[in-house]
């Protein structure tokens, strides 16, 4: 299995097959207000099938290229981002970005490359790793900050996105992960109504994900949360560059 997924992935990867969808941050008061949208991972298998980055990231982080994806991604953003705009995207930033030296440099690079687009641009950081104890992790991403691109916390409350970390580092936007909707009602009132409290202490768009119901809404919006994401308002549509051939401005190796 484990070889059968990243041979899927190389073959995709090499005929220009991985790319992403897209799924909108809505806002609470306004529902069809767009903060931005999130790209969410995707590759096209060769009989049509499409794989969400769920069923192969695990793999990627395994063999040390999650790095390389990330970079990936943002080629494929900046490229959407010149042909549309009026647009906001976010992208995922994993641990291996900020922990390893060359990639962070690899990483800066391209973000101040294409620094031109960084209003339009979420950073959302992503903690498979504990990357807030890493000693050069908040001034690197205040370095980011500092060329115009936003940054978030990506499902605060789970895994290493802790309250420690959440206070130590330097963000415009946190998402509270959608694990606490799923929670009993009166459980997921009750949390949410915390968890939304800590994140507006140090930033000042807070998102509520997984948000599939009108009652999830409602708990969302009664914590305090500016903002949401979930099926309930946005289903996750492919774009236009998604399977198309590369793109010189996409010219990041994925190994």
């Amino acid at each position: 299995m484990y070889d059968r997924v990243l041979d899927v992935f190389d073959h995709a990867a090499k005929h220009g097959r991985v790319g992403f969808s897209l799924q909108h941050v809505n806002c609470v008061t306004d529902v069809g207000q767009v903060l931005y949208s999130e790209c969410l991972g995707r590759l096209v298998k060769p009989d049509g099938e499409i794989m969400t980055a769920s069923e192969f990231i695990g793999y990627l982080e395994a063999t040390g290229r999650v790095a390389a994806l990330d970079r990936h991604m943002l080629a494929l953003a900046f490229d959407w981002l010149a042909c549309h705009p009026s647009g906001d995207l976010g992208c995922n930033i994993s641990a291996a970005n900020i922990s390893d030296e060359r990639n962070r440099a690899l990483l800066f690079d391209l973000l101040f490359a294409n620094a031109w687009l960084a209003p339009r641009l979420v950073l959302e950081l992503t903690e498979s790793l504990p990357i807030s104890a890493h000693p050069a992790a908040g001034k690197f991403l205040q370095a980011l900050r500092d060329l115009g691109y936003r940054v978030a916390v990506d499902d605060f409350g789970t895994g290493f996105s802790t309250p420690e970390a959440l206070l130590s580092l330097p963000v415009d936007i946190v998402k509270i992960d959608g694990f606490f909707l799923r929670l009993g009602r009166s459980e997921a009132k009750r949390f949410l109504l915390h968890m939304v409290g800590l994140a507006t202490c140090v930033a000042p768009v807070v998102v509520v994900e997984g948000v599939e119901t009108y009652e999830q809404f409602e708990t969302a919006r009664a914590a305090g949360a500016s903002h949401v994401q979930g099926f309930l308002l946005s289903e996750p549509t492919l774009t236009p560059l998604f399977g198309g051939a590369p793109h010189a401005a996409r010219n990041v190796m994925l190994c």
